[in-house]
């Protein structure tokens, strides 16, 4: 069954080909609409996910797929993972606003759940056609080369990460965010979680701290970034996962040591 995963960077590939690649920089004013919390959202989006799920499930017959723009349109799709057979999780275009305004910072972005635990995670860059990806206990890898976040004794003063907002962000994380950032050394976010992960996976950043967590947003990111030897869970300890997207926030690091010092920079504790 696994052995038909090799066909996803592919099919990944075919649908930008076919749907995103084709409204890139060409979108007219009624491809371009606002979903109920006033999130972007385009034809290409919803295009994207619909023929990506008709083919994610003609190559795993009897999977189940939760991608973003349904969840939009009926969010209690969100409640009914099958927690014993495969599941998709669909994020069509990753960087929806960079998208629409002409930018090249979007992704597409798939995760495959078996039992309710991520299996397998890709990151597309639909542009150039440059893929992350990784499978539990096998490695990540961008294109042919295996990822290895650096872990060279970093001291957090020579670290530089990253620290996302949200506006449904708890009140008390975003005061203790606020009075403490100047703690850390900190960069803009590429407003696209998937290139974020990117940087993360390739230590061109060392940290991130996400407090919008959808499933879609942080389940490939976050194996990939595993499976290069980086170290992530909530801010109350947990690892993260699919049921997760209710919690506080999600921080990334190289390593648990760092990890901890970053927490207690933010947090006191």
């Amino acid at each position: 069954m696994f052995s038909k995963l090799d066909r996803v960077a592919g099919l990944l590939n075919e649908v930008a080909e076919q749907v995103i690649l084709p409204r890139f920089q060409n979108l007219s004013e009624g491809d371009v609409s606002y979903k109920k919390g006033g999130e972007t959202v385009t034809v290409a989006d919803t295009e994207a996910e619909a023929l990506l799920e008709r083919r994610l499930i003609d190559l795993l017959p009897g999977s189940q797929v939760i991608g973003e723009e349904k969840v939009a349109s009926s969010p209690d799709l969100l409640q009914n993972l099958d927690e014993h057979g495969l599941t998709w999780i669909i994020d069509p275009i990753d960087g929806t606003n960079n998208f629409a305004r002409g930018r090249d910072v979007f992704k597409t972005m798939l995760a495959l759940l078996y039992q309710g635990e991520t299996v397998a995670g890709w990151i597309l860059n639909p542009v150039n056609q440059s893929m992350l990806q990784a499978r539990r206990g096998e490695g990540a890898y961008q294109d042919d080369q295996r990822l290895s976040i650096q872990v060279s004794a970093k001291a957090l003063s020579e670290s530089v990460g990253t620290l996302h907002g949200s506006e449904d962000q708890d009140p008390k994380i975003r005061k203790a965010i606020d009075k403490n950032r100047s703690k850390l050394n900190t960069v803009n976010t590429l407003r696209c979680a998937g290139a974020d992960y990117e940087r993360l996976a390739t230590s061109k950043t060392q940290f991130a701290l996400f407090t919008r967590l959808m499933p879609w947003d942080h389940l490939p990111g976050e194996l990939i970034h595993r499976e290069a030897g980086g170290y992530g869970a909530c801010l109350d300890r947990a690892a993260y996962s699919y049921s997760a997207y209710s919690k506080q926030g999600l921080l990334l690091a190289p390593t648990q040591e760092l990890w901890n010092e970053i927490h207690r920079k933010l947090f006191g504790v």
